[in-house]
Order: C-alpha cells, then sequence, then structure tokens
C-alpha cells in the first residue's frame, strides 16, 4: 500500500534537510518499506501557532511503499522520536482528497454527522429572511445576464 508522509522540522535545521532524509529513509526501509518517489520540499511556512517556540518551520514530504499496514505504529514512533522532526504526518495515498466522511477509518464519525445532519433546526422567525424565491432569482440573473451580453 501506498502512503505519503508529510513532516517539518525547525527552520535552524533546514540546512541538515539531507541528513533527516538519510534518517527517515532508513527508518522506512527499517520496516520493510520503500521510498516511491524523491522528497518534495514544501520549503519554509509560518505556523498558524507558536510550536515549540518556533514561529516557521521547513516543510518537505515523501510517498513511500509498505507491504504490511501494521508498521505504520512504529514507523510514527521512531519520526516522534526523531528530535530534528518537530511533527509528522503519515496519509494513505488513495485517501488524500476525499472528505473525511468517505474515508474508511472514520465511519463511526460519518455516522455521527449523518445523524446530526438529518435533525431538522427550528429557524428563528425575523424579518431578515429572504423576500424572494429561487425562480424569481433564476429569471432576475437570467434578465441580468441577457443586458449584458459581455
Amino acid at each position: 500500500m501506498e502512503y505519503e508522509l508529510l513532516f517539518f522540522t525547525s527552520v535552524a535545521n533546514e540546512d541538515r534537510i539531507g541528513e533527516i532524509k538519510k534518517d527517515i529513509e532508513e527508518i522506512i526501509t527499517d520496516q520493510g518499506g520503500k521510498i516511491s518517489a524523491d522528497f518534495s520540499d514544501i520549503g519554509k511556512r509560518k505556523f498558524a501557532h507558536p510550536i515549540k517556540r518556533q514561529t516557521h518551520g521547513f516543510y518537505s514530504f515523501c510517498w513511500f511503499t509498505l507491504e504490511k499496514n501494521s508498521n505504520i505504529p512504529e514507523i510514527s514512533k521512531r519520526l516522534s522520536l526523531n528530535d530534528k522532526i518537530m511533527r509528522h504526518l503519515i496519509v494513505r495515498a488513495d485517501e488524500i482528497g476525499k472528505p473525511i466522511a468517505q474515508q474508511e477509518g472514520m465511519r463511526g464519525e460519518s455516522q455521527k454527522a449523518e445523524s446530526v445532519a438529518a435533525k431538522p433546526r427550528r429557524e428563528k422567525v425575523t424579518e431578515a429572511k429572504a423576500k424572494i424565491g429561487m425562480e424569481e432569482l433564476d429569471e432576475k440573473l437570467s434578465e441580468i445576464l441577457d443586458e449584458n451580453p459581455n
């Protein structure tokens, strides 16, 4: 199965990124994995909030294949123990881009979301509600577009 590993390191370690990538490759190959594409550097990015008193990090990612998905926790543990890697995330490649509710491992969460969405909500009656229907809106939009063919 194919996975994507995203990680970031301190900007101070940016010059040692080659060494960090070798460490990561060693961790993955020790667990029976193989790097399927070269590492791609995203570059220096600002964090949403400080992490370990740092405001910026150097991001990079790689794709790798792994026969046994039972080795993912060990890979994640070893990456966490590496003091040069601030944070990391491993995602199955076939799950990238799917909405969370469609992902296989999130069935319980998606069912909760569906049950919450299925409950009718009482709306407050206010004068600010739209006084125009969708059909009227479509007609007005058509008129505007016909007037201005540009």
